[in-house]
């Protein structure tokens, strides 16, 4: 599952196509992998001025205009890189901002089943947001597993020319898996 969006290319052409979503909406400035550090991202936009206003102040000239996922349980990571010794490897992790503070993730070779991946996730710290920490909903199990499957099931399908794929965040709610954000690097 991905969020509805547009894209636009002119900061001119923000509020417009503002007005063709649901709010909230999180716009993001497209062409640098680490967009919250670089200032491009702007979350919880709650009407068109306010987009218009966070693209002027955004270092780019295209963007991405999504609904903001706002149900969130926890966010993951998952990746799948090619290692010269073993083939691909899938990592799954805390993801977001957490990604690099918590230094969470579990990796299996590739191919996998799904108990493996049930196992992987069980294996985090973010294992008990996942489940419903503190009374809160717990997060959509059999969306997650079937986002990270598609995963897999790209990369075996593609491996020829799969260098490299991460979704961060994949935003876990209690009835969707949603990639926010996604890298693909191709083999040489």
């Amino acid at each position: 599952d991905t969020p509805k969006g547009t894209h636009v290319d002119d900061k001119s052409k923000l509020k417009t196509a503002a007005d063709t979503l649901n709010f909230p909406l999180v716009l993001k400035g497209e062409g640098i992998a680490h967009k919250t550090e670089a200032g491009l991202v702007a979350l919880n936009l709650k009407d068109a001025d306010q987009v218009s206003e966070a693209g002027i102040n955004m270092p780019c000239d295209r963007f991405l205009l999504e609904e903001m996922i706002s149900d969130s349980v926890a966010e993951l990571l998952i990746g799948v890189t090619r290692d010269p010794a073993h083939g691909f490897v899938l990592t799954l992790g805390a993801g977001g901002t957490l990604t690099e503070l918590l230094d969470d993730s579990q990796s299996l070779l590739l191919p996998t089943d799904e108990n493996s991946i049930k196992e992987a996730l069980t294996g985090l710290k973010v294992t008990n947001l996942l489940n419903g920490y503190r009374g809160k909903a717990a997060a959509n199990l059999p969306a997650i597993l079937h986002a990270v499957q598609a995963v897999q099931a790209y990369v075996l399908a593609n491996g020829s020319h799969v260098e490299e794929i991460e979704i961060n965040p994949l935003i876990c709610t209690p009835t969707r898996a949603v990639a926010a954000d996604a890298l693909l690097r191709e083999a040489p």
